[in-house]
């Protein structure tokens, strides 16, 4: 077409134009201008036209020889053609054959999903009946289940007859008695359904109930009885015999009561009066091993005797049970000394009262409590723990374990009725027991004046009470609380004591030696031996009780101190046995003893001041100190004459070394602590150096520029005097 159109654009007046005209198209096909100029712009953008056109080739001439071309190439392609006509027979054949094939498969799949559709129907066929067998299994199953479960809940074998009847009491039996007793519960369950054979099989039961419940009762209430033997050990056997075949009494307890609360009884009342037996045995034991630590002579307003104090010989007093067998040991009185390692012991603290006489041996009150509570605490938790599992708990429900967990009735009994609470069992056990201990602790309790030792008992009472919580047997809580109101009143009723001894002095016995005061001694290490009870417990009510014991004794101080006329005796007096209070509280480095320790430090600090300035005044420096006092006083020195300025001083000049001596004599000599002396002096002698300073500024403002007929001693050598003179400490 392009050619025709190139043809057309460039005219052909050769001989076959008329040939060419004949060929061209219509005059519908004719080329409109439109149409030809669209063809000019499109020959001219092809490269072979744009580059004949650039050369100045004839384009007709071209055209020509595109047509001789194209006949070339169509006349080879004619010839390939025929060349490969074999080929071409070929692949015709080949392809007839595959049509062949491919309809032989056409048949041959159609054959398939015939027989396809047919296999499909049998297979449904199958199906259906497959279901229908299914549903018939699963049918005669569930009557094999029912009936299996009728026939094992009904059905009482000859062996199991024989076992329960004839049968020794033991873990085969008991296996037999929890067959016996899944079918009970069968039937029982089964008593409304018209079973024929619940008739003939109930009766059965029945004898077999009685026979079993009849060997139980005797298998168990043996066991009981041989807790009676001498020397038994009886937690062996609770663990050994009675709680290896709990069920048993479980079984008792659902089949027949009145013989489980029978068995009961009998356990209740054989292990209290073993307990109870054990326990006095044991607590009378103790009372020949005890050493009694105070008594009513030794409140710390009581007059001091021979023996009497921190030290002194032991003499007889009552004890546990109010005789008079055991010696007294004043050593530990009123400080706690080693008596502390009651509460720091890891051991369990239990006396062994057979060995403790054999090596002599004497403990203080505090120890033998702790050995009776312990092994109390010990004997209870195991009951506790026993009555718990073998007469199972208030929350106990039918088909669960003694953990609530589900229990199968192959395996274990359960009792569908209600059931004692363990707690009441332990509590009727163990009742007589705990009236005698504390009837046995009030006897001592209200009658101790030993403070100390009932403080301990407190703390040990507390220790004990988190023990059992550890432990998490709450049995003995009312008991422990029960010794806490028997303790705390006690204690507060010797506080009390101490303090009505302290008003009730009359005899003062006052006397000028340095020496701190007996009572002193007393309330201080008394009060050491509370506050290091109170460290981590910060009872509010101790340290109250300890303020008044304190006020108390600075009252008879201070009436101890109005009995002396000099001054200088009273404030010795009180510095001495402030001074005995605080050493000794400052020997503990526990928190809980800072405002003690702060409170006597001040009243410490404050007396020594008061006695610096009486003891300077006293031994020859009161004319320096009241010139001093006066003089800084004065606004304008110039008024104060002269002369008074030198008097002082020559007077200061001529007694001030002797001053010195006997201000270390008559200090030192006061007070048998020599650290505390040494620090009494050092602090007279600081306050004499700083008045003699103040003297010396004053002396120097009034002579400034004036003549002096006396020139006071320098300080620095007023200073070498000192050192010379000051203890080292």
């Amino acid at each position: 077409m392009d050619l025709l159109i190139l043809e057309s654009l460039l005219g052909d007046t050769s001989s076959d134009a008329t040939s060419a005209l004949s060929k061209t198209p219509s005059s519908k096909q004719l080329l409109s201008i439109t149409d030809v100029d669209s063809s000019i712009s499109q020959f001219a953008e092809d490269d072979l036209v744009s580059d004949a056109l650039k050369k100045g080739i004839d384009l007709r001439e071209y055209a020509k020889g595109v047509q001789v071309e194209l006949e070339l190439v169509q006349a080879n392609h004619i010839a390939d053609y025929v060349a490969k006509q074999p080929d071409f027979y070929l692949l015709e054949r080949q392809v007839a054959e595959c049509d062949d094939m491919l309809g032989n498969m056409v048949d041959l799949l159609e054959g398939f999903q015939v027989d396809l559709n047919k296999i499909s129907a049998e297979i449904r066929d199958l199906q259906e009946r497959s279901n229908d067998m299914n549903l018939k299994l699963k049918n005669r199953m569930s009557s094999q289940d029912l009936l299996a479960k009728v026939l094992d809940g009904l059905v009482i074998t000859p062996d199991l007859i024989k076992k329960i009847c004839e049968g020794e009491v033991n873990e085969f039996f008991q296996s037999h008695l929890l067959d016996l007793n899944k079918k009970m519960t069968y039937v029982k369950s089964q008593k409304g359904a018209h079973i024929r054979a619940l008739k003939d099989v109930g009766p059965e039961l029945e004898r077999l109930r009685l026979k079993s419940s009849e060997k139980i009762r005797e298998f168990l209430l043996k066991r009981i009885e041989s807790l009676k033997t001498p020397n038994t050990n009886i937690a062996i056997i609770q663990q050994n015999q009675l709680l290896k075949y709990k069920e048993l009494y479980w079984f008792l307890l659902e089949r027949y009561s009145e013989a489980a609360g029978e068995v009961r009884n009998v356990y209740i009342t054989t292990v209290q009066q073993y307990y109870l037996a054990s326990f006095e045995k044991y607590v009378k034991s103790l009372s020949s091993v005890q050493t009694v630590i105070a008594d009513k002579a030794d409140l710390i307003g009581s007059a001091e005797t021979q023996g009497s104090g921190s030290g002194g010989a032991s003499r007889f007093t009552l004890g546990l049970f109010g005789n008079k067998s055991q010696l007294k040991d004043r050593s530990n009185v009123y400080s706690l000394g080693e008596r502390v390692q009651v509460l720091t012991t890891d051991d369990s603290g239990i006396i062994l009262p057979h060995i403790a006489e054999e090596q002599r041996l004497k403990f203080p009150y505090e120890v033998i409590f702790k050995s009776m509570n312990r092994l109390l605490m010990d004997n209870a938790c195991s009951e506790y723990i026993f009555t718990t599992e073998f007469f199972l708990s208030e929350w106990k429900k039918p088909g669960r374990d003694a953990k609530g967990r589900e229990a199968s009735s192959t395996t274990s009994i359960s009792p569908a009725t209600p059931n004692i609470d363990p707690n009441t069992v332990f509590a009727d056990i163990y009742e007589p027991t705990l009236r005698f201990l504390q009837s046995t602790f009030r006897s001592y309790i209200d009658n101790s004046y030993d403070a100390v030792g009932v403080l301990l008992c407190i703390r040990l009472n507390s220790f004990h009470l988190r023990i059992m919580q550890k432990r998490r047997v709450p049995c003995l809580d009312n008991f422990m609380n029960l010794l806490n109101i028997l303790l705390w009143p006690r204690f507060q009723a010797i506080i009390d004591l101490h303090i009505e001894s302290l008003r009730k002095i009359t005899k003062l016995a006052v006397n000028k030696e340095s020496h701190p005061h007996f009572i002193t001694r007393r309330y201080a290490e008394f009060a050491a031996s509370v506050l290091a009870l109170n460290d981590g417990f910060d009872d509010a009510l101790l340290l109250t009780s300890l303020v008044r014991l304190r006020n108390e004794v600075e009252s008879l101080l201070f009436r101890m101190a109005d009995e002396l006329s000099d001054r200088k005796d009273k404030l010795v007096l009180l510095i001495n046995n402030y001074d005995l209070v605080h050493t000794i509280l400052g020997e503990y480095n526990l928190t809980c003893f800072d405002a003690e320790k702060a409170y006597f430090a001040t009243n410490l600090e404050t007396k020594t001041g008061e006695l610096v300035e009486e003891e300077l005044k006293k031994i020859g420096f009161g004319f320096l100190t009241e010139f001093v006092d006066r003089a800084e006083l004065e606004k304008n020195l110039d008024t104060l004459d002269t002369s008074r300025f030198e008097s002082v001083a020559s007077q200061f000049n001529n007694t001030w070394k002797q001053a010195i001596t006997d201000l270390n004599g008559s200090i030192l000599q006061s007070f048998p602590n020599f650290q505390n002396g040494a620090r009494i002096l050092h602090a007279a002698f600081t306050l004499l150096l700083l008045f003699y300073k103040r003297f010396l500024n004053l002396f120097e403002k009034r002579f400034v520029g004036k003549g002096r007929k006396v020139h006071p001693v320098g300080l620095q050598t007023v200073l070498f005097e000192i050192k010379k003179n000051q203890p080292s400490f």
